[in-house]
């Protein structure tokens, strides 16, 4: 409690933990009591330029004054007197060890997605769903005047609105900004590129560079992507509908050539699907899977081509077979 209270004078504590202090001291008078004792306390330790060891011996003087006289302080009163003691210490310790830094270095959370993906409820409502193998990291509290998360590999953000604060992802390579939006962010792509993908209302993306870098503006069904060497975002509009089949296990083809659909699968299940000869790239399939398991999905794959599929460990797969020709 004295931690708390310290930190409630001096305004470090979170609004929640705050309103947890204040029902409390509303619920009786000898909390209220005890709160104005904590109060005096805490203002005889808050001093504006802290000399510790003057103030922890003015605090030990105090106590040996009274040493004399213990036997003549109630036992409520000599326990008051030590809360005075213990949170003037607290106090101290608190405005030694950095309570400036508490205020201006809000703590960082780093949440990583490795063998499952993580939803994450982020400070202001919005959500995150980390792919496998990513990492998001964010400060456990919104209070800045933009909202900073630090993006390595791939996320879908649904993001709450506010006129007043832009959403920010950072990456090794690019700032994409939103106000309110649903988007995919891709840091994991071919040769290193970036790929943001909009489903809903509207982003700002570019790349990190020393000086002013070109913005470009994305809407829902478009997609920008940034190659490592290259100074801005190409736009172009969504291809690929499979872009979310990660995180919502809903698979569709249309005449795709297997490639593609291999691919689509390896990045939905985190496999690797290996081919025993390029033609069997040429086949083309239409199919839709809705949340079905991994290896129900390859096992129709394979018979469809009439390959023959074997597994290698527990994330590759290999098939074999004559493939498909194609007809000039």
């Amino acid at each position: 409690m004295e931690e708390q209270l310290v930190k409630y004078f001096s305004g470090n504590l979170p609004p929640e933990e705050v309103r947890k202090i204040d029902v409390w001291r509303s619920e009786c008078d000898e909390n209220a009591s005890e709160f104005l004792e904590y109060h005096q306390a805490w203002k005889f330790s808050n001093l504006p330029e802290v000399d510790s060891k003057a103030a922890l011996s003015s605090i030990m003087n105090r106590i040996e004054a009274n040493d004399g006289r213990k036997e003549t302080i109630s036992r409520s009163g000599f326990g008051t007197y030590f809360k005075y003691a213990a949170i003037a210490v607290l106090g101290i310790g608190l405005a030694f060890f950095g309570s400036k830094q508490y205020d201006s270095t809000p703590e960082q959370l780093a949440i990583e997605a490795v063998d499952n993906l993580e939803i994450i409820a982020l400070p202001d409502g919005s959500v995150v769903t980390l792919s496998e193998n990513s990492v998001l990291t964010y400060d456990n509290d919104f209070s800045g005047d933009s909202r900073n998360v630090t993006l390595k590999g791939k996320a879908f953000f649904d993001i709450s609105r506010d006129e007043n604060r832009p959403f920010i992802v950072n990456t090794d390579q690019s700032k994409i900004e939103v106000l309110g939006t649903s988007f995919l962010v891709n840091t994991a792509g071919v040769n290193s590129s970036t790929e943001v993908v909009v489903k809903t209302g509207r982003v700002a993306v570019s790349k990190k560079v020393t000086k002013k870098a070109k913005t470009v503006e994305l809407v829902a069904g478009e997609v920008g992507r940034l190659d490592a060497d290259a100074m801005v975002f190409e736009k172009s509009t969504i291809a690929n509908y499979n872009y979310l089949a990660w995180k919502t296990k809903l698979i569709e083809f249309n005449n795709e050539d297997l490639r593609t659909v291999l691919d689509v699968l390896g990045d939905v299940y985190g496999v690797n699907i290996i081919v025993s000869d390029e033609k069997i790239y040429n086949c083309q399939m239409s199919a839709k899977f809705d949340n079905q398991p991994m290896d129900s999905v390859l096992e129709i794959v394979s018979r469809t081509f009439n390959l023959e599929l074997t597994k290698s460990g527990s994330k590759e797969f290999y098939l074999s077979g004559e493939g498909c020709i194609v007809v000039p």
